[in-house]
């Protein structure tokens, strides 16, 4: 930064007086051509025809000018800068500029360019009218702008990414058990079939579910049969590999995707889940209380090649081992 900036004087108050109204002046006779300037360089940016022609024009240059007013009024009434608050008449016209230029990849980073750009351009007109010295404050001023609206991109890219992230994670998650719910297990069983059908990977689907929830929810209560259904997914998250996929499919029945396994390792699963339920007792309304789970699977590509398939499958074979433990069917 050049040494004479950082020796200017500060202005006195006649000086800083004449130096707004002037650079409000300035703003309000040019607040058309800053908009024009500005938006050109933002069209000029955007190399796809489509989103060229969804590019709001008028709406964004109507907005862009109140806006440009608003600074305007700052410079001889700071009470408006409340208008630029939450609530206020400002604040709703960048909330709009926001919407129109919403960025559809979901990121704030071309929008924080977007608003450099007019920055800059409000910046390079201001600078025409003003004297040297205050041209060299309003260097001063643009670099630091410069450097803080970087800091404040960063900032906000950050939380946008863990927001979204966890917004991701929200929606696929059971929030009972905390495992993968069905949505997500649906969009991972389609995405397996897929990669079966290009590279023949295959992958197996093992679906579980306990025998009596039923009569635990009846003798014991609703909150009882929750304490069941976190036992048995708390008992397959110790008893999967790590590139296993579990998840609550709905209600006591669970399914675990399993890439590149093969019959034997299967039914081991299945059987370490249920060794593991039935040996480790549950406290559920006073006592002590064993639980069962009966499995089936599904094999890609023996059973099918579809989602639906390997599902029905998985289906079948569970309600045959249920008829061989009780000989009456699901409990």
């Amino acid at each position: 930064m050049p040494k004479e900036v950082r020796q200017l004087r500060p202005l006195d108050p006649p000086e800083r007086t004449v130096v707004l109204n002037k650079a409000k002046r300035i703003l309000e006779e040019n607040k058309l051509e800053i908009t024009k300037v500005w938006l050109n360089r933002l069209i000029t940016q955007i190399d796809d025809l489509r989103a060229l022609q969804r590019f709001p024009t008028q709406e964004t240059i109507r907005t862009s000018v109140e806006l440009i007013e608003g600074l305007a009024n700052c410079l001889s009434d700071e009470d408006t800068l409340q208008q630029f608050g939450p609530g206020g008449l400002y604040y709703r016209q960048a909330s709009a500029l926001g919407l129109l230029q919403h960025d559809e990849s979901g990121g704030i980073g071309p929008l924080i360019d977007s608003l450099d750009a007019l920055e800059q351009a409000i910046w390079e007109r201001l600078e025409g009218g003003l004297r040297q010295q205050d041209k060299e404050i309003l260097e001063l001023v643009r670099i630091l702008r410069l450097a803080l609206h970087r800091v404040m991109m960063s900032a906000a890219e950050a939380y946008h990414r863990q927001s979204s992230a966890e917004l991701d994670r929200l929606a696929h998650t059971d929030t009972l058990t905390g495992l993968h719910n069905r949505r997500y297990m649906e969009q991972e069983l389609d995405r397996h079939v897929e990669l079966y059908k290009r590279y023949r990977h295959p992958f197996a689907v093992l679906m579980l579910d306990l025998d009596s929830l039923k009569l635990i929810n009846d003798t014991f209560g609703h909150a009882a049969g929750d304490e069941a259904i976190k036992h048995l997914a708390a008992a397959m998250r110790v008893n999967i590999r790590d590139t296993d996929i579990p998840c609550r499919y709905g209600g006591d029945e669970f399914v675990i995707l399993m890439p590149e396994a093969d019959r034997n390792a299967i039914a081991s699963v299945g059987r370490r889940i249920a060794d593991s339920i039935s040996n480790d007792h549950l406290r559920l309304g006073g006592g002590m209380v064993s639980l069962e789970v009966s499995f089936g699977a599904g094999q890609c590509p023996s059973d099918g090649t579809s989602r639906e398939a390997l599902l029905r499958a998985a289906d079948q074979n569970l309600y045959a081992a249920k008829e061989r433990k009780t000989g009456r069917g699901r409990a």
